[in-house]
């Protein structure tokens, strides 16, 4: 039985990089770092969180095997300013992969992006 949601894990290529984008950019607060060093599982791993505690990514890099193609998971973000977040994003290095959109029966501002590795995300923000 599920009593609650515990992460959600993105493989990385470089977690370095992409620890300096999901807190530059995302705003998100690195929690701790894991580094665990054992033959045919050696990675490097950045536990990010949103200010005030609540565990939201995890970043993993597998030191001794490839990277799986991004597309793997859409990690989804609810923002204040969604337009800053997507200037923020672009100047960082990453994409829009869907334009801002409107969705008002939910009450939402709904858009895709990627970051600079390409792995998704969409960010929601409320409508006024």
């Amino acid at each position: 039985m599920i009593t609650g949601f515990a992460f959600t894990k993105v493989m990385v290529a470089d977690v370095a990089a992409m620890e300096r984008f999901y807190c530059d950019v995302m705003g998100l607060c690195v929690r701790t770092r894991i580094a665990v060093d054992h033959p045919g599982y050696a990675i490097r791993e950045t536990v990010l969180e949103v200010a005030g505690g609540a565990t939201l990514l995890n970043l993993v890099q597998h030191l001794d095997r490839p990277c799986p193609a991004p597309g793997e998971a859409v990690i989804g973000l609810t923002v204040s300013d969604i337009d800053a977040v997507i200037a923020a994003c672009v100047r960082a290095g990453g994409q829009v992969k869907t334009p801002v959109t409107e969705v008002t029966e939910h009450k939402l501002k709904v858009a895709y992006i990627a970051d600079p590795e390409g792995h998704m995300l969409e960010l929601l923000q409320p409508l006024a």
